[in-house]
């Protein structure tokens, strides 16, 4: 029988062999949850309102399992149900699901496939081998949805399912409203809890909650570093430019933006800047990156390297617009700056536009995303321009 994590993998891999991406971060939580859930049904753990305790210590054959109960065995600074997701979900994400997909490969469900994008990235994919066990999978949460009366573990596998956010995508003719209400119907029926003295649905309520904390503090970040980068590029735009000064000395301002092998340094430190948030753009869109605890941080890493690029664009050009084709490239490059810094908004600011339906706040980010994507391209052939021009001319 394969097990929770096991499952929810087979459910999030798509036909290339790479995996759906998670909203809100909540993967990490639900692998947490999993391997928890696991361990209540095989009657090794129980969990209460103060404490989530071993209950037999015996190993239940499985490694993956018998690792995260030694290491509940021997912790004693961590109790509660909500503390081990988050211990779990933080320490041990990355290794749970390589041992889960290894365990798949070992099993011939899936086959592990090396991969390398432009010669630089290199990537695992994980194309299914055995469709059985996923249809089968399916079929059992259909079940659960219609009025069939619910198997406890497959109510446990939905909670996890519903977690990450991705019944839509696995299910899309289904109908959300009566999704929602049927779900809701199953919460209240209780009957895990009922199964396994409410340890299952302790865990249940706390990965949901442990993934919307962990998404509300990205969001946060999100929004945070967005309005900085916002705010830095509207900034270049409104500043006065420095003028010329009067003669050439050892002043900052003439050695910053006036002396030839400082605006080559900072010319090609931008540039620089500029290829590694596009390389990281890249690798997030390809899923060449960690994408279980590490996505949202390289995420953020994407927003650093934008505020600092406008940092570099003050050193480059002293807020100095350009003429002719300079000035062509100056709005090129702060279009690409500022549509992702508010695409950054969006996203970080959606739970604070309770005003404005969802529907419109994704529309905004589907419109900022693609503005990002086609100033990008003019961007090569004017760079190109602007660099022949200050070493031919």
């Amino acid at each position: 029988m394969l097990t929770f994590t096991e499952e929810l993998l087979l459910l999030l891999g798509d036909e290339e062999g790479l995996f759906l991406p998670v909203k809100e971060h909540a993967f990490e939580c639900a692998l947490a949850g999993a391997i928890l859930m696991d361990l209540a049904f095989a009657f090794r753990i129980d969990t209460d309102l103060q404490a989530l305790v071993v209950t037999d210590p015996v190993p239940t054959g499985n490694p993956m399992l018998d690792r995260v109960l030694e290491k509940i065995s021997a912790r004693t600074d961590v109790t509660d149900a909500p503390a081990w997701i988050r211990v779990l979900a933080t320490e041990d994400a990355a290794l749970i699901r390589e041992q889960a997909l290894d365990s798949l490969v070992d099993r011939r469900i899936l086959k592990r496939q090396h991969n390398r994008f432009l010669g630089i990235f290199r990537s695992v994919s994980y194309p299914t081998l055995d469709e059985a066990p996923l249809q089968a999978v399916k079929s059992r949460i259909e079940d659960v949805v219609s009025d069939e009366i619910p198997d406890p573990r497959d109510v446990a596998l939905i909670s996890l399912v519903d977690a990450c956010q991705i019944l839509p995508d696995l299910f899309p003719e289904w109908e959300a409203k009566q999704t929602a209400s049927r779900l809701e119907l199953l919460r209240r029926m209780d009957l895990i809890g009922r199964e396994l003295t409410g340890a299952i649905s302790e865990i249940q309520d706390q990965i949901i909650r442990a993934a919307r904390a962990q998404a509300a503090r990205f969001k946060k970040s999100l929004l945070t570093l967005a309005l900085v980068a916002s705010a830095a590029v509207i900034a270049t735009v409104l500043m006065p430019g420095i003028g010329v000064p009067d003669r050439y000395g050892p002043s900052l301002p003439a050695q910053l933006w006036f002396d030839g092998t400082w605006k080559q340094f900072s010319g090609y430190l931008l540039l620089a800047l500029s290829v590694a948030g596009l390389m990281i753009a890249i690798a997030l869109k390809k899923q060449l990156l960690a994408w279980i605890s590490g996505s949202h941080r390289w995420r953020l890493s994407h927003l650093v390297l934008g505020i600092a690029c406008v940092f570099v664009l003050f050193m480059h050009t002293g807020f100095r617009l350009g003429d002719n084709l300079n000035a062509a490239l100056m709005a090129t490059y702060l279009t690409v700056l500022l549509s992702g810094a508010l695409t950054g908004v969006v996203v970080g600011g959606a739970p604070h536009f309770r005003q404005i339906s969802l529907s419109r706040v994704f529309a905004a980010r589907r419109i900022l995303i693609w503005v990002h994507a086609l100033a990008l391209c003019p961007l090569p052939a004017l760079l190109i321009v602007h660099i022949l021009s200050v070493y031919l001319y």
